[in-house]
This record gives structure tokens, C-alpha cells and sequence, in this order.
């Protein structure tokens, strides 16, 4: 075999056993988890996934070199048309290029952490539920590089769609609990009204150009101009631009369901009844920035189609602040956790939607490491607190936990956007590129897109600090805070990797007028190959202004500091004295608005009724009551009717025999007669 860093042919030949092995170990493991043993079972998930890490370092190496990499494979289908018209050719191929190259990296290096740390975290599960466990993120990792990888369209939707149900597997890891269960196809039924949103795209964007391969629809967005009118397909009458707004919205919608946006955002809170890892693994670091990867992948058909960038940037600037207020009034860790995800997936439809792709993407890298980071420390208090989440029951954890602690405040700080930590260069590149941008169909959305996400930002400030606060500082007020202990080195050397690398991922941001421009926003620079071209059509300039940051870094300090004052300094009275006074309010914000009973009344209940109706007509009555059940009790019915006749009595049989034989006498003289 050539060496992989000195051939490309022979490094893009080996891409698809980045997907085989973590593929490989959910096979082994759920074949024979159970004979192999926990030890075993842990070795054969992390070798495979730290086998995945090293050829995607290869891989990225020679992307870095500027050497892309394409594994082109044969057809995988085609469909004639009996018409005429050219055959639909799919075929399959594997891509990696600076985006998806830095995809490769965080799938796989964040979810080795992950695995790692699972090893110690999940050390309670018999043997048969260890080895499932570590089956399902297997699965779940070779999907995810499925749909990373894929180079066009419709491979990217079997990743997309293998993405969504390992997660179903692992939400509902624990599905004798009915919770937890519902948890699960909460999160797998709504991620399919989000995926039919996604095929109506992929459809109209075949009826458009005739194919889904990247490459091909890159060049021929190249050839065509957004006012040509299309002469035929469904879209006949057409304007280019009319059929390209109506598919990247459909593959927006399929975005929203797996990144979690209004109104489909309502799965991930509630996903949080799965294993903590699998929190950090899939709700922070990578399935839910599967929509923000679409969307940047797509983004030379995005840059022709401004209305569906309009949507983009406010729907996630709404979901930002929405979200935001929500967590205010959470009292569960790994719930707060979850709906500051669901903010910061916002912050990152902020940046794609305005043309600000460098720093979405950015900023989805910086989120993977200080997510991860909360989530596993959350995990860790978990753990330590017996399985209570509820940050009023904690308390003094800084003493008792210091690995935890420590991480977890790197974390908070990070994802606040505290300098010098990374998200304070990649959430406020985000705002900055907002402000910045013009939208030829809304040309105010990027400012009003700024507005929101800098009270969201602000939010995010004091309820991560609150959160800390509550949990860490002070003294334990209750006796399981009292005996809380630090966990094991398994679970602790992720957290300590992943704050590390929230701090250090700050070089890749770092703007012109801090370290020139030769220096400056490297991640911008690294990745302007794919997206450069975008960025012409949309007539973006580099800026340097300063004061956004400056913005930046109040909303980031001040009401962090009334957080810790509130929870854990001078200010302590004034949340009960604030809930007090506004009692229904809060009771509102804690209950989510209520979003969940509001869709249950409009959809749920009236859509229930409607499919039991159908059940009862279709299924008991049609299917069981007349096929199922009917027909055998007819034949029953005839043969105790038949079986009268059938006694033993011979005189009976003669009767019988004598009028059958009269019977067919009479019919055939009867007949010749006539």
C-alpha cells in the first residue's frame, strides 16, 4: 500500500474505511458484545473510532495542503424514463474538503473524547447494556461520517437519515422507562417532518439541475443566471431564482428539524433523558450541527435564493433569544444545557443565513469543544450528586469535584464569550457578519438579526452563570451535595482535553486589528476556497471595525457578573423577591411557553384522534374484523352447518345421494328436453 501522506490517489482510495470502521465496531459488538466482555467491548468501540481519527487526520492533512479528496464510486441507481428524458443517475462518492475535512476532525475527535469517557460513565450497565450502549455510537459515528462525507444530496440523506436513528437508539437507550421512551420517538417523529422538508428540496433541486452531485451543482450555479426563466420540469414558468428559494427552503426545514429551530426545536430538551454522553455527543458536538453543515455545504445555492437566506438569519436569530429566555427559569443542569444549545444552533443560522459561513462554521467547532465540555461535566456531577440534576440541591461543588469544576467554569466562560477564550471571536464574528451583510430580499434582516442575538448572547451570560453559581460555589445544601466525589480519570482527561481546546481554538478567530491581517481570522482564510465564491455573489468585504467586539465583551461581562452577584454574591435576595412579583411570568418561561400543550392541541390530539379513527375503521374493523377474523369465522360458520350432515347415520347419506341424483337427472333430462 502507498504511503497515505504521499500519494492523494492512494489517501482518497482508504476514505470510505473512515466510515467502515466505526461501522466495523457496531457489527462486533453488537454480534458479540455480550461474549467479549466490558473490556473488551470499550477497546473494540475506541479502537475503531481512534482508527476513524487517524486516516481523517490524513485526510485533513492533505485538504490543509490544498489537495482535495474524491473517492468517486460506481452507480448506485438509476431511473429510466420510459418518456425519453434522460435517465436519474445516482451516483456514490466520498468528498473531503476543507469543510467537510474540518467535520472529519470534530466527528471523530470529539467523539473519541466522548467514547472514552463513556467507558467509566456507563460502568453501571450490565453487560448486554454496555455493549449495546457502545453499538449505537458506533452507529451513530459511521453515520454521521456518512452524511459529513457524502458528495452529493442523496448520500448525504442515508447519513442524514442513519444520523436520525441512532439517535432514536440512544435517547431512548433506556426505553423501559416511558419517559424516556416517549423522549426517544419525540425526537424521531418530529426529525421526520423536518426530513420530508428535505426530500421535497433534494427533489425540486433534481427537477432544476438535473443532478445532486456538489460538485456538478456548484459549476452549473456558475452557468445560470437567477432571473432565467425554466423552460421545463415541474418548475416550467419558473423563475431560477422562484425554484431555488422554494428548494433551499425545503432543505432549511429538513435543517430546522435536526438543529433543532422553531417550531421544530421541541425534541432536543427532551432528548436529555438519554445517557449524558450521548448528550455531548449528539445535542453538542455534531447531529444537531447537521443542519448548519447543509446549509454551508449548499451554500453557492443558498447565495442565489436571498429570501431563503432571509428566513435562515431570523428564524435563527428568533430562536436564539427564544431559547435563551427559556433557560432562564430552568432548574436542571443538563436542561439548561439543552436549551443553551438550542440558542447557540441559533447563533450559527445567524452566520450561514447571513453570509457569514466562515464564522457559523466557526463558531459549530468552537460549540463542539465547550459544549461537549458542559455536558460531560454535567455528566460528572451527575454522577457525583446520584443522578440529581437539580442545581438548587447542589452546592460547594468547587471543593469537592475541582476537575469538574474547573472545566465546567472554562466552558461557562467560553461559551459566554469571556476573552480570551474562543466564543468570544466565534459567537461575535457571527453578530458582526450580521450587522454587515445585505439581503437583497430583506435588506434590514442582518441588523435585526443583531439586535436579537445580542440580548440571546446577553442571556447566555446570566443563565451559565446562575448555572454555575448555584451548582459549584457557595456551600452544598444538601448532605448527597456534602459527600459528593470527584469522578474517575476516564471521565475527567475529556474535560480537561476539551476546555483545553476551547481555549486554544481561539487562534483560528482572532480579527485584523488585534493581529494584523496576515494573521487574522485564519479559519475565514483556511476555508475561503469553499466558500469564496458565495461570498462574491454576495458582495461581502472584510471589515475592521472594532466596536461590535467592544459590544461584545460588556454583553458578555456584565450580566455575567449580575449572575454570580444574584446566585452567589451581594444580590442573593433578588431572583425570589423577582419570582415573587411575577409569579405567572415565571411559572410561564419554566414551563417553556407551554409550546409542547400548544402543539399538542393543534396537531397532536386532532392528528391522534384522526389516526385512531382510521385504526378502529381500516385495521379492526376492515383488516382484523372482515380478512382477519370475518372470513375464518364464515368458513367456521359453514362447516357447523356441513357438519350436521356429516353424523354416521347411513339412511341419512342415502337420503342425500337420492336427491343429488334427482337433482342432476332432473337438470340434464330437464335440459335435453327443452
Amino acid at each position: 500500500m502507498p504511503p497515505l501522506l504521499d500519494n492523494p490517489a492512494a489517501a482518497q482510495s482508504y476514505l470510505w474505511a473512515i466510515i467502515l470502521l466505526p461501522l466495523a465496531g457496531a457489527l462486533v459488538n453488537g454480534l458479540f458484545g455480550r461474549r467479549l466482555g466490558r473490556g473488551n467491548v470499550g477497546l473494540v468501540g475506541l479502537a475503531m473510532v481512534g482508527g476513524s481519527f487517524l486516516l481523517s487526520c490524513v485526510a485533513f492533512a492533505w485538504v490543509a495542503g490544498g489537495t482535495n479528496l474524491h473517492f468517486v464510486g460506481d452507480w448506485w441507481f438509476r431511473v429510466v424514463d420510459p418518456g425519453g428524458r434522460a435517465p436519474i443517475s445516482v451516483p456514490w462518492g466520498l468528498l473531503v474538503d476543507r469543510l467537510s475535512g474540518t467535520l472529519l476532525l470534530i466527528v471523530t475527535g470529539v467523539g473519541f473524547l466522548i467514547h472514552l469517557y463513556s467507558v467509566g460513565y456507563m460502568s453501571h450497565e450490565d453487560d448486554a447494556g454496555y455493549a449495546r450502549f457502545f453499538t449505537y455510537l458506533n452507529l451513530f459515528i459511521a453515520a454521521m461520517l456518512t452524511l459529513v462525507m457524502g458528495d452529493n444530496l442523496v448520500l448525504t440523506f442515508v447519513g442524514w437519515e442513519g444520523v436520525g436513528l441512532a439517535s432514536y437508539l440512544l435517547i431512548g437507550f433506556w426505553y423501559t422507562d416511558d419517559e424516556k421512551a416517549y423522549a426517544g420517538r419525540k425526537a424521531f417523529v418530529t426529525n421526520r417532518v423536518g426530513d420530508f422538508g428535505f426530500l421535497l428540496g433534494l427533489f425540486a433541486i433534481y427537477s432544476i439541475f438535473g443532478t445532486a452531485e456538489f460538485g456538478q451543482l456548484a459549476a452549473k450555479s456558475l452557468a445560470v443566471r437567477p432571473d432565467w426563466v425554466l423552460t421545463s420540469g415541474v418548475f416550467a414558468g419558473w423563475t431560477l431564482q422562484g425554484a431555488l428559494t422554494f428548494a433551499t427552503l425545503g432543505l432549511f426545514v429538513g435543517a430546522a428539524g435536526k438543529s433543532a429551530q422553531i417550531p421544530l426545536y421541541v425534541w432536543l430538551p427532551d432528548a436529555m433523558a438519554g445517557p449524558t454522553p450521548v448528550s455531548a455527543l449528539i445535542h453538542a458536538a455534531t447531529m444537531v450541527t447537521a443542519g448548519v453543515y447543509l446549509v454551508a455545504r449548499t451554500n453557492f445555492l443558498f447565495v442565489m435564493a436571498p429570501a431563503s437566506m432571509a428566513v435562515v438569519t431570523f428564524i435563527g436569530a428568533a430562536t436564539a433569544l427564544f431559547a435563551a429566555v427559556i433557560a432562564f427559569a430552568q432548574y436542571d443542569l443538563k436542561r439548561v444545557l439543552a436549551y443553551s444549545t438550542v440558542s447557540q444552533l441559533g447563533f450559527m443560522f445567524i452566520g450561514v443565513g447571513s453570509g457569514a459561513y466562515a464564522a457559523g462554521v466557526y463558531h459549530l467547532m468552537t460549540h463542539a469543544f465547550f459544549k461537549a465540555c458542559l455536558f460531560l461535566g454535567a455528566g460528572s456531577v451527575m454522577h457525583a450528586m446520584h443522578d440529581d440534576l437539580d442545581i438548587r440541591n447542589m452546592g460547594g461543588l468547587w471543593k469537592k469535584m475541582p476537575s469538574t469544576a474547573r472545566t465546567f467554569l472554562v466552558g461557562t466562560l467560553a461559551i459566554t464569550g469571556i476573552v480570551p477564550l474562543s466564543g468570544f471571536f466565534s459567537k461575535d464574528a457571527i453578530l458582526a457578519g450580521a450587522l454587515f451583510s445585505h439581503n437583497a430580499a430583506w435588506p434590514g434582516v442582518g441588523k435585526v438579526a443583531y439586535a436579537l442575538g445580542t440580548i440571546a448572547a446577553a442571556g447566555t451570560s446570566f443563565y451559565m452563570m446562575r448555572a454555575f453559581a448555584l451548582a459549584f460555589a457557595g456551600k452544598p445544601r444538601t448532605g448527597t451535595a456534602a459527600h459528593a466525589h470527584e469522578s474517575d480519570w476516564t471521565m475527567t482527561l475529556p474535560l480537561w482535553v476539551l476546555a483545553f481546546l476551547s481555549v486554544v481554538a481561539l487562534v483560528l478567530g482572532l480579527p485584523s486589528w488585534l493581529v494584523g491581517h496576515h494573521y487574522a481570522e485564519l479559519f475565514h482564510q483556511f476555508t475561503n476556497p469553499v466558500f469564496g465564491r458565495a461570498y462574491k455573489v454576495l458582495g461581502i468585504e472584510e471589515h475592521s471595525a472594532i466596536w461590535p467586539y467592544a459590544v461584545a465583551w460588556v454583553v458578555a461581562l456584565v450580566p455575567g457578573w449580575l449572575g454570580w452577584q444574584m446566585y452567589a454574591g451581594s444580590m442573593k435576595g433578588f431572583p425570589d423577591r423577582f419570582v415573587a412579583a411575577f409569579p405567572a411570568f415565571f411559572r410561564l418561561v419554566a414551563d417553556k411557553f407551554r409550546v409542547d400543550e400548544l402543539y399538542e392541541f393543534l396537531f397532536l390530539g386532532p392528528i391522534g384522534r384522526i389516526a385512531h379513527g382510521l385504526w378502529r375503521a381500516v385495521d379492526v374493523f376492515v383488516i382484523e374484523g372482515i380478512f382477519v377474523n370475518g372470513v375464518p369465522k364464515a368458513v367456521f360458520a359453514v362447516g357447523d352447518v356441513l357438519r350436521g350432515w356429516q353424523n354416521g347415520n347411513l339412511q341419512r347419506y342415502a337420503t342425500v345421494i337420492a336427491i343429488g341424483a334427482a337433482v342432476v337427472l332432473w337438470a340434464v333430462l330437464g335440459a335435453g328436453g327443452n
